[in-house]
């Protein structure tokens, strides 16, 4: 048995509306999540900055290569703002985090497809390649859904597909298998 060295990759999932949450377990946004400024010249109401990291191992067995990988999410709070000068009350304050909820739960569900297809890909001697494949196709199909969001919540102006993609998402989450692939 031949060990590889153990290498770490980190990819920063920035997207330009709202997102993410700490660790490995799925999280509810709150005001407090938010503790950055906005930077001069941007106009969005809320950002949410976050991180998908994942690091993994290489065991080789005869021709046989198995990755051990360890994927997670972190939300970067001092990159996040809520424009809490512009929020008039608690309705649009509920309003602005489940709208930012949505960017967090896409998130979310990048992490966990990016867990469980990771896991069930048969590696060769390639398997940096075989990675870096994988994750852009998964981080592709979430950067396209992000977009999709956006655009039919109107950034969250259009409240009844609001409540329709919060439908989506609460099955979508409810679906994921959490505990097989979201703790690895």
């Amino acid at each position: 048995m031949k060990k590889i060295t153990t290498r770490w990759i980190v990819l920063f999932l920035l997207f330009s509306f709202p997102i993410f949450a700490n660790a490995q377990y799925y999280h509810r946004l709150a005001a407090t999540d938010f503790e950055g400024s906005p930077p001069r010249g941007t106009n969005f109401l809320a950002y949410t900055h976050c991180s998908v990291t994942y690091n993994y191992q290489v065991t080789q067995y005869n021709n046989r290569y198995d990755v051990d990988f360890d994927v997670q999410i972190d939300l970067n709070k001092d990159k996040s703002y809520i424009r809490l000068n512009e929020v008039k009350d608690l309705d649009m304050l509920h309003h602005v985090l489940m709208h930012e909820q949505g960017h967090y739960n896409i998130a979310y569900l990048l992490k966990c497809e990016l867990a469980k297809v990771f896991k069930s890909h048969r590696y060769t001697a390639n398997y940096q390649n075989e990675i870096t494949t994988l994750f852009t196709q998964v981080n592709d199909k979430y950067q396209h859904l992000n977009d999709e969001y956006e655009r039919q919540t109107e950034h969250m102006q259009n409240d009844a597909n609001q409540e329709k993609w919060n439908a989506w998402f609460s099955r979508a989450i409810d679906n994921t298998p959490v505990r097989a692939y979201a703790e690895r």
